[in-house]
């Protein structure tokens, strides 16, 4: 008698739910069925989910693996009687028809398996226990899919996942470099995309991927930057800049002096609204992260919705936002020189869209001003003044070295902050003996 029973293999988290297929000696075939799970919540000797697990989707999942079992054994028997030759592709096309899949999905190939890897990530299941990515990992990913395309029809080849070496490392970021324009650091995101996709065809689906994708040696390129914050003399000097005669201008400076007393994203700062404030706190809900943040007001925070009778200033598009702070900082006499990366026009496409890249030199800090100075200002003004994990609880970083590394700090400066707070012990030692001393 036909039967189905599911596995999976190894320890990974997630697992890649996997059937053996078995109609007498002959046929016995295994296939993935491109559902992930935790393996906590795997019962391996009975080959189901176990009683008590607890997570999203999990009767979803359940009644899936029982649809895709009767489809196979419903095929099997139809097929069989219609004297088709059932082997592992039989198998294969019988799921892939399950889930809608294109029949011609090659997961051998790099940008297949991607397209794959894309497709199920509404699937994935994190390390917390949630299932899904946020809206802003799928783009990046298609945009990962593009430039691969792109670069596999410059080369005039497609690649294999085994391919994927220190030749291919080597020649797509000369690639990116020479016909994108994209700096080391646009070029490393695309690499640690491309890796994970790798490990993730060899951890899943055990298909072969080449050495240097495990031992390290490919990894992502990383250039210097230039992070440009406002300290608080110039948050100051903006504050108290009189802009009644500009009432965009005035506006925006409104905007920002919230900003980098909150600390949020500017897709969650612009839209925040009355409904925000808690009492002398904003709360909100981070749309990247889906995390709640709780802020207390800070006094120039207060002044400003007061200026407004309680409610946040005029809205205004993201856009604006980024090109009226540059002014509102310049007019607030914020234009000493320092090195940056400003945005200039290189050219246009074939469709005649303008192609736009940052470029190294010196510039006009207002100039380098944009809207990501909200949130980095207040990480920096901030860290070695207050515990970092209370700085991370408003920024919305989940590792500390995420959050050192958006401000530019490397695990040296933890280092001179404890020796900051060493000298000042010391100094409060010695002031207290020599009272002693004097009495």
């Amino acid at each position: 008698m036909p039967t189905v029973k599911f596995f999976i293999k190894g320890k990974a988290n997630p697992a890649s739910i996997h059937l053996r297929f078995v109609a007498g000696r002959k046929i016995d075939f295994k296939h993935t069925t491109y559902k992930p799970i935790d393996p906590v919540h795997w019962n391996r000797k009975a080959g189901t989910i176990k009683r008590n697990a607890t997570f999203d989707d999990r009767l979803k999942l359940e009644n899936n693996l029982t649809e895709l079992r009767a489809e196979i054994l419903k095929c099997y028997r139809t097929d069989f009687e219609q004297g088709i030759l059932i082997n592992s592709d039989w198998l294969k096309n019988v799921i892939i028809r399950f889930y809608k899949q294109d029949k011609n999905l090659n997961t051998q190939l790099l940008i297949d398996f991607a397209t794959y890897h894309l497709a199920n990530l509404p699937n994935k299941i994190q390390k917390n226990g949630t299932t899904g990515v946020s809206k802003a990992t799928l783009q990046k990913y298609e945009t990962n899919i593009r430039k691969l395309k792109d670069f596999e029809k410059y080369k005039g080849k497609r690649y294999l996942i085994s391919q994927v070496n220190m030749e291919f490392h080597r020649e797509f970021i000369a690639y990116l470099k020479d016909k994108h324009h994209l700096n080391y650091n646009s070029i490393g995101k695309y690499l640690t995309i491309i890796k994970t996709i790798c490990l993730d065809a060899y951890r899943t689906h055990n298909i072969k991927i080449n050495d240097s994708i495990l031992n390290g040696n490919f990894r992502a390129t990383r250039e210097k930057n230039n992070f440009i914050v406002l300290n608080e003399d110039e948050i100051n000097k903006i504050y108290e800049k009189d802009l009644s005669k500009n009432s965009y201008l005035d506006n925006a400076r409104d905007w920002l002096i919230i900003g980098v007393w909150i600390g949020a994203r500017v897709s969650d700062l612009l839209t925040l609204t009355k409904n925000n404030i808690k009492g002398e706190y904003i709360e909100y809900t981070a749309k990247k992260t889906e995390q709640k943040i709780v802020m207390p007001l800070h006094w120039q925070v207060s002044e400003t919705l007061e200026k407004y009778k309680g409610e946040f200033p005029r809205k205004i598009s993201s856009q604006k936002f980024n090109d009226y702070i540059k002014k509102v900082c310049s007019k607030a006499g914020i234009n000493e020189m320092i090195p940056g990366k400003k945005r200039e026009k290189i050219g246009e496409t074939k469709e005649g869209k303008n192609i736009w890249r940052k470029k190294a030199g010196e510039y006009k800090k207002s100039d380098l001003v944009s809207t990501h100075i909200c949130r980095r200002s207040f990480a920096t003004n901030h860290y070695g003044k207050l515990p970092t994990p209370v700085i991370m609880s408003a920024t919305g970083h989940k590792t500390e070295k995420m959050f050192l590394n958006y401000i530019g700090k490397a695990p040296k400066d933890n280092a001179d902050v404890l020796a900051q707070y060493w000298k000042m012990i010391k100094s409060k030692q010695e002031k207290k003996t020599k009272m002693k001393i004097a009495n």
